[in-house]
This record gives structure tokens, sequence and C-alpha cells, in this order.
């Protein structure tokens, strides 16, 4: 059986994790993306079936997939089953068509002062005062067409009951009795009120729902009883989401509703008895014929069947990648990869792309490097350049790429070449393809020019006002790639860095950019870049409370060159301690002590200070449970001092701090992966703990890894014989 989910994470994601539970098959590749309101799901009913479009110019108000402006007429499964959620009565339209409101602000990010506009004048009457406001706007005129036009005439309006209600008679005419509805969740806010906006919301839902006879979910009912803080995130103040306990449980709720009790599941499997190796040989036939939804079915019965059978955790995680199941991608990989007999180099590359999809590029990198270490392949090569390219690894990506190139260099170049590739990925090979023997030399010329082009070209409009920002690779090209005698591209990225530094001094849509004061703190670290505007951009940061990229403005001028600039290594020092880089601090104390840039006395005092913060912090830490914090804490500590007086107590109650971890995770059933994760932590503190090496080696047992757990007991039992 296939479900598609219309609405939000609040609806996909506790369904995604009950499919091998109830036997169904979460589809929902037909979709454009999440869905809110009551006219955004009549338009992706009809989106989905192909009998509606949506435009180019309207789609990244809508959607943050690529591009498809419809489906194949009929290309949805007859007797496919859904969920609808309809959580906003809040509707955003231009041209006839619904956007969707989280996307029109993400896609307007860049612009904050002309966003602020549109929503003090989003009604269709304030449309003329809207448009004044707009063009008197120094900015507006620097925009894109198509968000010109977005601005001036998308029309926001708040739905009424009888609205809401002749839009469900719509919904209940297009999909028949085959879904069910789930409203919002009323919740409590930080003052200890309800939502009012969403409790009436819910209650007009309820009531259009009892009046047309529509199965309906109420989670706010479930988390009444379930507590509010341990059913959303943060203590129960993030009250958009839901945690992965309280996330089963609605999952569970929407399923009774949708698809009874499970009896008529487990009537249709004992109609159609398939052993283990049936189902897996079933599997395999779906998977070649690219049928995911029935390969995931019979898989997870398989593994129902089965427990531990490495194909069919493999062909899971196929399947839930095809199926651009992101909630589930990598935990599907990572259980697959749990058990060594899967861990093959084209496995692994595989598990690769898929932690690549949904944005783990760390996990990513783990295990292209993993795959490209047991097999030399070329396309595990490009793919752990890309990764590390992600990552700004350049110098790795270079290593990498080098390897894909040595295979057939002119593929390579027709790669460094296409418009679309990715500038840091571009810039990278070239500088691999620099040392290939065999490369076409004037080829090679002319694809640096072409990279250097794409680079300068977003460099120099960095600053100017309605220019998008550039990306880090960018500036990356420009100093990396080969350049002659009369390039300039150093004092580019100087007045680069000037210019965005004196916008976001200026202008409060550059004040308000998040990716704006990232980039002031990443560029700062380029050698080109004058210092005294990093010093001034370190210092407008930190009074600001933007801590991450200060510290990075401020590490930049305390490696300034000693004893020359020894008053601003001091000053970053200083700085460093203020916003909590005691690690990087105390280095800084310690090379103007090497550099006689100052006393001996005075910087171990600086350096003590230093260590006594962190231990502070790694106590705070661990009354606060924050173990990982922790961790880095001490870990600073170690680093400055391996002979740190209180070190070794330190240790001990991070020790006891993870056996309190790893014994809750086991006792509250928490993820297997936290669970290892847990035992790993606690058996590296005490090799001998008896409790943590027994979950160990039953987790490995489960996961079919027989000869990694005889190893943990055998080796727990010589120390034990016990």
């Amino acid at each position: 059986m296939i479900i598609s989910t219309i609405g939000s994470c609040r609806v996909a994601g506790p369904l995604t994790k009950l499919q091998a539970q109830r036997n169904f098959v979460l589809d929902n590749r037909l979709l454009y993306g999440f869905t809110h309101n009551t006219k955004e799901t009549v338009q992706a009913i009809r989106y989905m079936r192909g009998e509606a479009s949506l435009p180019e110019s309207a789609w990244s108000f809508i959607s943050s997939e690529p591009l498809r402006e419809t489906n194949p007429a009929h290309a949805h499964i007859a007797g496919t089953r859904y969920v609808v959620e309809i959580s906003s009565t809040k509707v955003l339209e231009l041209d006839g068509k619904f956007l969707q409101l989280v996307r029109f602000k993400e896609a307007l990010n860049f612009c904050p002062e002309l966003l602020k506009i549109f929503f003090d004048n989003s009604s269709s009457d304030a449309r003329d005062k809207r448009r004044a406001a707009l063009e008197a706007a120094p900015s507006f005129a620097h925009v894109p067409d198509h968000v010109q036009h977005a601005l001036l005439h998308t029309v926001l309006h708040i739905q009424s009951a009888q609205e809401i209600l002749d839009d469900l008679k719509i919904i209940q005419q297009l999909l028949g009795n085959g879904f069910v509805l789930v409203t919002h969740c009323n919740a409590i806010n930080a003052n200890g009120q309800p939502i009012a906006d969403r409790a009436q919301m819910v209650e007009t839902i309820k009531l259009a729902a009892n009046t047309l006879g529509i199965p309906l979910v109420e989670p706010g009912t479930l988390l009444a009883h379930f507590g509010q803080s341990r059913g959303m995130p943060d203590e129960g103040r993030d009250t958009a989401h839901y945690t992965p306990a309280f996330a089963k449980l609605v999952g569970r709720a929407i399923c009774e509703k949708l698809l009874g009790n499970g009896s008529a599941e487990s009537a249709a499997n004992a109609a159609d008895p398939l052993d283990w190796k049936q189902c897996i040989e079933r599997a395999k036939a779906s998977a070649k014929e690219l049928e995911w939804d029935s390969a995931l079915l019979l898989t997870n019965r398989a593994i129902e069947l089965k427990n531990g059978s490495p194909t069919a955790y493999v062909l899971r995680a196929r399947a839930v990648t095809a199926l651009e199941q992101t909630d589930d991608i990598l935990d599907a990989w990572s259980i697959a990869l749990s058990i060594d007999s899967n861990r093959s180099a084209f496995i692994l590359r595989q598990a690769a792309e898929g932690a690549m999809k949904v944005g783990e590029y760390d996990t990513a990198q783990a295990w292209a490097a993993e795959s490209l270490d047991k097999e030399s392949d070329e396309k595990t090569a490009l793919l752990l350049g890309r990764v590390h390219s992600k990552l700004g690894q350049n110098q790795q990506a270079e290593a990498a790429f080098r390897k894909y190139s040595a295979g057939d260099p002119e593929r390579a170049l027709r790669f460094a070449t296409r418009s679309f590739t990715p500038l840091a990925d571009a810039a990278n090979m070239v500088n691999a393809l620099a040392s290939t023997p065999s490369i076409d030399k004037d080829g090679l010329e002319a694809a640096r020019a072409a990279v250097l082009k794409r680079a300068a070209r977003e460099v120099k409009r960095t600053g100017r006002v309605g220019a998008l920002l550039p990306s880090l690779s960018a500036f990356y090209a420009l100093q990396s790639l080969p350049q002659t005698a009369q390039d300039d591209h150093e004092d580019q990225i100087n007045q680069a860095y000037r210019r965005l530094l004196k916008a976001y001094e200026t202008f409060p849509e550059y004040q308000n950019s998040t990716e704006t004061i990232s980039l002031l703190g990443r560029l700062a670290s380029l050698e080109p870049v004058d210092p005294r505007y990093v010093q001034r951009a370190a210092k407008q940061l930190q009074a600001q409370g933007h801590v991450r990229p200060a510290i990075e403005c401020w590490q930049r001028l305390a490696n300034s060159p000693l004893p020359a600039e020894s008053e601003t290594a001091t000053l970053a020092a200083a700085r460093l301690t203020q916003l909590g880089a005691h690690q990087a601090a105390a280095k800084v104390y310690a090379r103007l002590s090497q550099s006689g840039a100052m006393d001996l006395t005075s910087a171990h005092e600086h350096i003590d200070k230093c260590l006594r913060a962190l231990a502070r912090s790694f106590r705070k830490c661990l009354t606060e449970e924050r173990l990982r914090d922790a961790e880095d804490a001490i870990n600073g500590i170690q680093s400055i001092d391996p002979s740190y007086q209180g070190l070794i107590s330190l240790q001990r109650s991070l020790a006891d701090a993870h056996k309190r971890e790893f014994l809750a995770r086991r006792s509250n059933a928490a993820n297997a992966d936290d669970v290892i994760a847990s035992a790993q932590r606690v058996i590296q503190a005490s090799p001998m703990d008896r409790e943590a090496n027994i979950e160990l080696a039953m987790q490995n047992l489960k996961n079919g890894n027989i000869a990694e757990s005889r190893r943990i007991l055998d080796r727990f039992l010589q120390g034990s014989p016990a």
C-alpha cells in the first residue's frame, strides 16, 4: 500500500518510521514540498495528478526542490491513501498560484528590508501603499524582475471558516474516502498560555471535518497526555516540531485512523505467506525494475522475518534513498553499514551518496574515504572530491580529483568547464589537472580562465546594493588558481571584504543576514584581507553578539607576526577570552611568551585563567547534561596542559556522566546507534565495564556482526575471567 502525506514534517516524519510495522510505503515523490493551508493542499493534489502546473517564476516561493513544472497526467497510483495536514489559515496568492509562506520568506531572505515592507502592507487593500514604499526603497531596483513582481503582486489573507469548509469539500471530492485529516498541535506558549490563533484554527477544522464526516487526528489531545516538555523539542519551547518519541505516537494515531488496528495487514500477509528468501528475491526483482515502493515493502517484511540480514538492510537503504525519504536515509545506511559484511567499496559509495543528498557531509566524507581505501574507483574519487569541496577542505579535494582525472583527463576538463559545476569543484579540478602530465595545456588554460571569470564576477559584486552574496569558493578560486602577472585578484578580494563590511555597517538587510555575518568571519582568514578591516569587523560582530564569526576574526588577528604585531595579538587573545574561546586564547599567550613579546610570568597567569575558565565551563556543561560540550572543554584542557592538577578528577566525573547517559539510553530504548555510541564512550574510559561490553556485544549480534561481538566478549573475558 502507498501512502502520501500532503502537509508538513509533522505528518511525513511520524509516518516514515512506521512503514515496516504497518506494511505500507511513504511515497511523496509526486509532490513539490510541504503545504500548510487548504488552498495549498488543493493545488498540491492537482499538481500530483498532472492537472495543474507551477511556473518557473514562482517556483522558488513554493518549493526548495529542482524545478518540475508538473507531473505526467495520471502519474499517481490507484489505491493510494493520503494524510492531509492543515496547519495554517494564512494564504499567500500570486497570479492564481498559492505560495508556501516559509519558502517565500527564505527566498527573499537576501532583502529583509523589502520583505518587511511587504508584510507591513500584505493585504490586497494595501497594494498601492506597498508599491509606493517598495519603489522608494533604494534596493528594490536592484533585485531580479521575478522578485519585484512577487513583492508587488502577492497578497496575504486569512481564511474564514466557510472558506476552509468549501476547500475541504473539494479535497474530499478529489481524494474520496481514502484520506485522514490532521490538525496542527495545540500547545502552550512561552507565557504559559494556549496559542490563541492555533486553538481557534484547530476548532474550525474539527467542526468542518465533523460536518463532512472526515476522519480526524488532533495531535494536541495526545500532547496533553504525553506532556509538552517531552513531546516538543527544546523542553517544549519549540512548538512547531515533535520529538521522535511523540512523533511515533502521532504516527500510530494516524495509522489507526487510516489503516485500522493492523489486523488487515496481518490477514494480507497470511493470505500471501512468503518466507524470508522469497521476500528478498522479489525485493531484488522490484528494485531491478525501479519499483522501489514494492521493494521497500518486501524488504521490511524480510527484516521482520529474519532480523540481521545484511542484504535486506542494504536493499532497504537503497529503496529509502530512491524514494527520497530524507528523514530516514542516513539512519537506513547507518544500520546497513553496522554489519561488517556490508562495508564493501560499492555499498560504502552508495551510502556516501545518500549522506551527501541529505547534507551530512562529514559522514559522506568518512564513508567515501573508506570506499576509496578499499578500492580505487574514479566515481568514488569524484564523489570524495565533491564532499571535500563542500567542507572547504580544498587540498584534500584536489588530491581526490587528481585520482579521478588520472583515468580520463579530458572528461575531468569537461567537468571543470561546465557552467553549472560548483565553483569550488571547478577550481579544485583545475588545480588537480595542472599536475596531470597528459592534459591538453590549451584546454587547461581555457578552463582556468573560465573559472577565474566566474569567480571574479561573484567577487566584484560583493557588497553592492541588491547584489546576491558571493560564495566562499569564488574567493578560493581567485586565490588558488594559477594567475598571470597582470592579475590583481588579491586587491579584488580585499576590496570585496571592504565593501561587504561597509554594507554591513550601513544597510539593515545586511545586518539581518546570517549569510553576511558568516561571510565576514570566514573571509577574515584570507591573507589578502587588510587586518584593519578585520579588526573593525571583529569589534562590531562581538558588540552585536555574533560570537562565532567574531572569534574567526580575532583568530586571524591573533596569528599576526610576532613580535612586530604583539599589541594586536595581545588584544586578540583578550577578546578571545571574553568570547569563551579559551583554548585559542591560551595558544596566543604561549606564542607571545615564546616570541619574547610577553614575560613568562604574565603568560602563565593568563594561561592559568584560561584553564580555570575551561574547568568551570566543563562543570556547567556536566550540570546541564551537555556531555559533548563537556568533552570539548576537557579536550581543551588536555591540549593546553596535560598535567593540569584537576584533570584526573574532571575525567572521572565525565566517565560517571557517560555511564549515566548509557544506562538512561538503554532503559529508554533509544536509537541503537546512540546506545552503541554511549557504550563505546563508557568502554573508552572503563575498558572492563561489564554492562557496556555486554550491551555492545548484543548490539553487534543483532546487526549480524558475530565476529565483532566475539572479539568484544573475548577482550572483556580476558580482563574479567569471572
